[in-house]
């Protein structure tokens, strides 16, 4: 039997390369396409640029003042979230609703909640050492 040549193992390798990296790119296309709705925040700081601004007009300078809270959602962490929400549509999810992403401090429990109904989609607990709390970083 003849074995496989370099020219052949480096057609394969750059052709499995091009296929990955187009993969990307189209997810890459998705995002992209949901950051240009202001109704979702598919970054976590609301863009490829954190700036943490939405063009959305509905809160202004004159109704600001009686803003209050609709909900509130416990994480069952009482120390700090250094993280952001996500917001997504159920066409980037595969979900029939749009959902709410939240990831906790440590001990690192994900959530996944649906934004109709304001019930948890599903959560993830890791398995973690409780007496094992990793040190803050900032």
């Amino acid at each position: 039997m003849k074995k496989p040549s370099r020219k052949r193992w480096l057609v394969a390798l750059t052709s499995l390369s091009i296929l990955l990296v187009s993969c990307v790119v189209l997810s890459n296309t998705e995002v992209e396409k949901l950051n240009q709705d202001p109704n979702y925040w598919a970054f976590p700081g609301g863009n490829y640029w954190n700036w943490r601004y939405t063009e959305l007009k509905q809160i202004n300078k004159y109704n600001v003042r009686n803003l209050q809270a609709a909900w509130t959602f416990s994480t069952g962490v009482l120390r700090g979230h250094e993280g952001g929400p996500l917001v997504l549509p159920g066409s980037a999810t595969g979900l029939p609703h749009d959902t709410l992403y939240i990831h906790s401090a440590f001990p690192n429990n994900t959530f996944a909640i649906n934004l109709d109904t304001l019930e948890i989609v599903w959560e993830y607990v890791p398995v973690q050492d409780y007496d094992e709390t990793v040190p803050v970083m900032c």
